[in-house]
């Protein structure tokens, strides 16, 4: 994970499984040395029960965030904020990503810019939608959406997601009515892309919890996991 921003990979144990250069200078260790290794070992004891709870709201399959004082092993004590996001399949929550921010004042998480870093941050297709409207159309996006629609991303900014847009079938019917009512969901999508080829995906759809907000967030988190077993068209020629 080559990013700026210290940002972990947890197991649902809350062990460390991986963590990108930033995150390992943070804690005070090499890449691969805090392995197994439990999270709350690097929060201070008052913020413990707390990330806690976040981190059971990850494993639930929310996007949730809060602000905690970490120590890492060379005793050097930071105020941050940790943006938590599940990793998901089909049936269960793998894992939790935690990215690591300095502590911002801010309550619009779709426009702040520790979102955009998360957002950048995941390797999965991601965008943050607006629920106000009935177009519900994209605020946030990374690159990583654009790769996977195969789409520049000042298309697919400012307007509806276009993995909804396709079909009129069951399944975008049911994320549709999600997002009219801010509910989580997921449901396996075919999306096309250039040269007739299709890809299988899973959509996730889950209300932004943004730290010191209110639950019922007015944006939804939509993580796209492709996938690979989904029959696909044959290549061109």
């Amino acid at each position: 994970m080559h990013h700026p921003e210290p940002i972990f990979e947890l197991d649902p144990e809350g062990r460390f499984r991986h963590s990108n250069v930033a995150g390992a200078n943070l804690a005070g260790l090499n890449e691969n040395e805090g392995q197994g290794m439990h999270f709350t070992r690097f929060v201070l004891p008052q913020d413990r029960q707390e990330v806690e709870r976040h981190f059971q709201l990850a494993l639930n399959g929310r996007h949730t965030g809060c602000m905690a004082h970490i120590r890492n092993l060379a005793s050097e004590e930071y105020h941050v904020t940790l943006h938590m996001l599940p990793i998901t399949s089909k049936r269960n929550t793998l894992g939790v990503y935690v990215l690591v921010n300095p502590s911002i004042n801010h309550t619009d998480l779709s426009g702040s810019l520790a979102a955009q870093r998360l957002l950048d941050a995941i390797p999965l297709g991601a965008a943050v939608l607006a629920v106000g409207s009935e177009t519900h159309s994209v605020v946030m996006a990374n690159r990583a959406l654009g790769e996977l629609l195969d789409m520049p991303l000042e298309v697919i900014l400012g307007h509806p997601l276009p993995s909804l847009q396709e079909s009129e079938s069951v399944a975008v019917c049911r994320l549709q009515q999600a997002l009219a009512t801010r509910q989580p969901a997921r449901e396996s999508l075919s999306i096309s892309r250039r040269g007739g080829r299709s890809l299988g995906m899973l959509l996730h759809l889950e209300p932004i919890e943004a730290p010191g907000d209110a639950s019922d967030s007015a944006c939804m988190l939509a993580l796209h996991i492709p996938q690979y077993g989904h029959r696909r068209s044959p290549p061109d020629g």
